[in-house]
């Protein structure tokens, strides 16, 4: 049978200390034992999901990486925000915001386009940067959700530098997706650097 890997391709975030802090008081406001929060070492953007793929093909999806990260230089976006997919009454996901951006919508119509020539579907909705922090498991007090996001749904948390993309390689286990990176590809420059499995 062919070995495949579970890939996205995405960018890391780094939490600033008031993000952090922020980030561990949700359990205090909101119920634990209803979401199953995010690490704070895996928060991430998600670019583009690949679903299961063929090992042989990894390489050809890391050319095209590279390629086009040489075309887009380093921005900033701005983390501000909170709220919920799909809605309150049915939350799947609790997210932060990555606002003012032109730059991430660019770059993931590039990714699209790119990696659609290889074969990869392409997404063609709208684009919504955003860093999930928790995925909900059940039921919750819809009234204390709404309460939460909406004294924090223009919450300001930091700016996000985004220097570089990387390929993600998803394992799932039972406590959660292990991300491992397979490969970082530098925005804008010539030169990137492998994680070979």
């Amino acid at each position: 049978m062919t070995e495949k890997k579970r890939l996205f391709v995405g960018t890391s975030v780094v939490f600033t200390e008031k993000t952090a802090d922020f980030y561990n008081s949700l359990k205090d406001h909101l119920n634990e034992s209803s979401i199953r929060f995010t690490g704070i070492d895996k928060i991430h953007v998600t670019l583009k999901f690949l679903g299961d793929v063929e090992i042989s093909r990894i390489p050809s999806i890391e050319t095209k990486l590279n390629i086009l990260a040489k075309k887009h230089n380093e921005f900033n976006a701005l983390l501000k925000g909170v709220g919920v997919f799909k809605n309150f009454y049915h939350p799947k996901v609790l997210w932060f915001g990555l606002r003012d951006c032109p730059e991430f919508d660019m770059l993931k119509n590039d990714i699209e386009n790119s990696l659609g020539d290889l074969g990869f579907d392409i997404d063609y909705r709208k684009f919504t940067p955003h860093l999930t922090v928790g995925r909900f498991k059940e039921k919750v007090d819809v009234e204390q959700l709404k309460k939460f996001i909406s004294r924090n749904q223009e919450i300001f948390l930091q700016p996000v530098p985004v220097s570089e993309i990387s390929l993600f390689e998803s394992i799932l286990k039972n406590e959660g997706p292990e991300y491992n990176i397979l490969q970082n590809v530098r925005l804008g420059d010539t030169e990137f650097n492998e994680y070979r499995f």
